[in-house]
């Protein structure tokens, strides 16, 4: 109970949490003496994220190796294999594997702009035979940069295995921070199967936290309107 003896139609709950649902209902208090409550409905509402998806058209991929031209470190990004419900499949051309034998695998992510990083949600390798051979990066180093020549590292990090299974979700979130960055690197130390001197991921999904602006209204560009016209735009 918030509010007892509510007489207003407005309340007030102070500062919501990013990113945090809230139900609420308005009950009715009948007269004295009875004092009869009749509840109300339920109700929510989503309050917005702390971060926000970069979209995969606005990063670039790259590696040190592919295994075929098919496997790219593109298909990192592009959201192949991707289902509706975020299931990746276990197709190999819908993933990044690299050559056999790279001595020293990694795999780079280059943006459009700088971003304030949140986090990056990860999809590991997964093909079907994912459970027996282990394509898929275990140990990894994550390094931000902001011109691709000065790197720091975020430290080490364990990216767990894929399923193997087309109902696969991605199961590992890197936490970056709220670094300042165009570019992340992954450096790979080891993969889950420890014997085939060969690396692969699915896809990565990387979000930003809003530092400017946006979606102004009327949009950048419009024409033929009022001179009466609003402007708006998101803080």
């Amino acid at each position: 109970l918030v509010s007892a003896g509510q007489d207003q139609a407005t309340f007030d709950p102070g500062r919501l949490e990013l990113g945090k649902t809230y139900f609420w209902r308005v009950d009715e208090v009948g007269a004295a003496p009875a004092f009869t409550v009749s509840k109300g409905m339920v109700w929510s509402f989503t309050v917005e994220p702390v971060s926000y998806a970069i979209g995969g058209a606005s990063i670039t991929a790259t590696a040190s190796s592919v295994s075929l031209a098919t496997m790219g470190p593109g298909k990192t990004v592009d959201g192949s294999g991707l289902n509706a419900s975020d299931q990746h499949s276990t197709g190999g051309d819908a993933m990044w594997l690299s050559a056999m034998n790279d001595a020293q695998p990694w795999i780079q992510f280059a943006f459009d702009k700088v971003y304030k990083l949140d986090k990056m949600l990860v999809w590991n390798a997964n093909q079907a035979a994912e459970p027996a051979i282990g394509w898929g990066i275990k140990a990894a180093t994550v390094e931000v940069s902001l011109d691709g020549q000065t790197w720091t590292s975020l430290g080490e990090f364990e990216f767990a295995q894929a399923s193997g299974a087309a109902t696969y979700t991605a199961n590992t979130t890197v936490d970056l921070g709220g670094a300042a960055a165009r570019y992340v690197k992954v450096s790979i130390a080891s993969n889950w199967g420890g014997v085939v001197k060969q690396y692969g991921l699915s896809e990565v999904r990387f979000f930003q936290i809003p530092t400017a602006a946006a979606k102004p209204s009327p949009a950048s560009g419009a024409s033929g309107l009022a001179p009466e016209v609003t402007l708006s735009w998101r803080p």
